[in-house]
This record gives structure tokens, C-alpha cells and sequence, in this order.
């Protein structure tokens, strides 16, 4: 019996969710671990405390909660916000009711299952930015090709007069004219990649090789700044199935972006780790449970709120001579990988930037 009650507790005490017990009068009675993380409490402050007063002002959680013990019904995923007194701040939660049944079959008890979705909604927002490119995919394919179309003529007809012209004042101009030119044909080429189909020539990657040949391309870039890369890898990374050039384009345009933002002597950290903490659901709706993560820290100057809003928006751009598209190709590619990418930044302090793959069950 003592074996089998330790085994429970083991248990109790290993789930990574929080996990709250509550009495008939909707105290909270015991907690495990995984609660006091989420919420950044102490399990003595916790236990005993009334439910109303850890979800304040939420009272489909007490009545969801109440209903639950005497109906004896469970409930799932009802969302709710979550507080952590230690720093004043809310958390989007997900919340699990279901009635403790003992041996009697009499039920005074509640188990409440508590997880921080906190990662899920930020994913979520960065599909809903996937769906706007869709959309302006449609009108950008038109807008692209009918100004590539006069840009050859114009580019042509600036060639045959510079070779006329004997001014040399007259020829600068008309250089000019030619790089501009060419410039605008280069964002174009940039804004047709927005429109481009989903490549599916997926094959066996390794994460690391790719990150590794983009390294070597960056570094002498951020040693001008007196600055260094940082790996730490995890050597039970697997391999995914991806389209090695288009995560590279992936990891060039955040890599580059992490040296330009990086602050002199600063360093940028690259790191991999083999997750099963999240899950995502791929585009046919199978559940894939376990995931890559690639975190690129810099050092740099960070982001205000405002401009993590706009982050993944086509043409916005924080840059003297950017483009706005590099992020939003990116996003773009890694929602086709079945991906997801979090950015999260701190004025001053810097930017840290996290890529998700899912793992291929085959």
C-alpha cells in the first residue's frame, strides 16, 4: 500500500502542468510543483487559498470548478488568465476540471489540471501574420509582374544612352538610373517570394551543417564588430525533413540579422535542443509531439513593443537600408515547414529569436 501511494506521489510531483486539488468549498487543498513554477508561488501561500482569489474576476472558473464537484462532470480547455504576483504580470492558462471520485463514490473533491498556453497564443498570433502574406501574395504577384515588365525596357534604353553620352556628369546620372533600377528589380525579386508555391523538396537535413555553413558566411562580418558566435548544440538533435536552400535562406536572413543588430564586442548565441514540451498541429491535422528548437540570442538594442507588433509585416523594416521582407519570407517558409517562429525582445538588452520544427514520425 505504502509503495503504491508513493508511486502516485511520484507522479503528482513529476507533472511539468500544474496541478491544483480543491476541497467542496473551492479551497485549494494541495499543489504540486508544476503549480508553483507556473505561478511563481510557494506551495504554503498557495494551499488554502480560495479559488476566486487565484483567478480574480473569473467566475466561469469557480463555477466551472463547483459544477465540476457536484455534477461530477470534467471539463476540458477552458481558457482563463493566470497572475503572478512576484512580477504583476498575466498569463493566458488552460484549465482542466475534473471531480476526484473516491472509493465511496462520493465526491468532494476537484482536481483542477493548469497549463501556461502562454507560447501557444504567441504561435498563433504569428500564423494569423502566415494568412496576411497570403493575401498579399495575391495582389504582390500582379504588382511584380507588371513592374518587372517596363523595368527591362528602361534598364535597356539607360544602357544604350550611356554608351551616347560623352559627358561624364551626364554618364554618373544615368548610372545612377541604372542602380536604381536594379535595385527595384531586386526588391521585386524579394516581394515574388512571398508569392512563391511551397517547395516540397524535403529531404533529410541536419540542422547543425545548415547552421554551420552560415556561420562561415557571417563571421567575418561580426568579427568586424570585435564580436563572437557562441554554438551550444545538442548532440541528440535528429535530423528533420526540410528543403535545405530554404532554410538556409531561413537562417541567413535571422543569423544576419542578429549580427547587424549585435552591439561592438557583443556575441550572438546559437543553440539547438531536442524538445517534447510542445506540439503542433501539421496542416493535415496529425499531432506531432515532439520538435526542434533553434534560439539565435543577440546582444543588441532590442525592440519597443510597437515594433514586435510589426515584426513579420512585409516592408516594415527598424534598418537604415532594409527591405521589410526578410522576416516575413522567413515566416513564410517555416509555416510550410510546418514551423513556427517566436520573437521575443527587450529593449536594451537584446533579441532572441526561436525557430520550431516539428519531428517527422516516419
Amino acid at each position: 500500500m505504502a509503495e503504491s501511494e508513493n508511486f502516485y506521489q511520484n507522479i503528482f510531483a513529476s507533472l511539468v502542468d500544474g496541478v491544483l486539488v480543491i476541497s467542496g468549498d473551492l479551497k485549494i487543498t494541495k499543489v504540486n510543483q508544476g503549480a508553483e513554477e507556473i505561478f511563481q508561488r510557494s506551495r504554503s501561500s498557495l494551499e488554502g487559498e480560495h479559488l476566486a482569489k487565484l483567478f480574480p474576476n473569473q467566475t466561469n472558473i469557480t463555477e466551472k470548478a463547483h459544477q465540476s464537484i457536484t455534477t461530477e462532470t470534467p471539463y476540458h480547455n477552458v481558457e482563463g488568465i493566470g497572475y503572478r504576483k512576484s512580477t504583476n504580470e498575466s498569463f493566458p492558462i488552460s484549465l482542466t476540471f475534473s471531480p476526484l471520485i473516491k472509493s465511496e463514490h462520493k465526491v468532494t473533491t476537484g482536481i483542477i489540471l493548469v497549463k501556461d498556453i502562454s507560447l501557444l497564443k504567441e504561435l498563433q498570433e504569428n500564423s494569423q501574420q502566415t494568412e496576411y502574406l497570403s493575401t498579399l501574395s495575391i495582389l504582390t504577384a500582379g504588382m511584380a509582374h507588371e513592374i518587372r515588365n517596363p523595368l527591362s525596357g528602361i534598364r535597356g534604353s539607360a544602357q544604350l544612352l550611356l554608351k551616347d553620352l560623352k559627358n561624364r556628369d551626364q554618364q554618373e546620372y544615368m548610372e545612377i538610373v541604372i542602380e536604381e533600377v536594379d535595385r527595384i528589380d531586386r526588391l521585386v525579386k524579394k516581394m515574388m517570394n512571398l508569392t512563391r508555391s511551397n517547395l516540397k523538396d524535403f529531404k533529410t537535413t541536419n540542422i547543425h551543417q545548415i547552421l554551420e555553413e552560415i556561420l562561415t558566411l557571417e563571421r567575418e562580418n561580426l568579427e568586424k564588430k570585435e564580436g563572437t558566435f557562441v554554438q551550444i548544440y545538442d548532440p541528440s538533435l535528429p535530423a528533420i525533413e526540410a528543403n535545405k536552400d530554404e532554410l538556409k535562406q531561413v537562417f541567413l536572413n535571422l543569423i544576419k540579422n542578429a549580427v547587424e543588430a549585435s552591439s561592438e564586442g557583443g556575441q550572438v548565441c546559437i543553440s539547438t535542443e531536442y524538445n517534447t514540451s510542445y506540439a503542433f498541429r501539421k496542416k493535415q491535422d496529425v499531432l506531432s509531439p515532439n520538435n526542434i528548437i533553434v534560439k539565435i540570442i543577440d546582444s543588441g538594442s532590442g525592440m519597443n513593443e510597437d515594433a514586435k507588433k510589426k515584426i513579420f509585416t512585409p516592408f516594415f523594416t527598424t534598418k537604415k537600408r532594409g527591405t521589410g521582407l526578410g522576416l516575413a519570407v522567413s515566416l513564410k517558409i517555416v509555416e510550410n515547414h510546418s514551423g513556427k517562429i517566436k520573437i521575443t525582445s527587450k529593449e536594451n538588452v537584446g533579441t532572441v529569436v526561436q525557430v520550431f520544427f516539428p519531428i517527422s514520425n516516419k
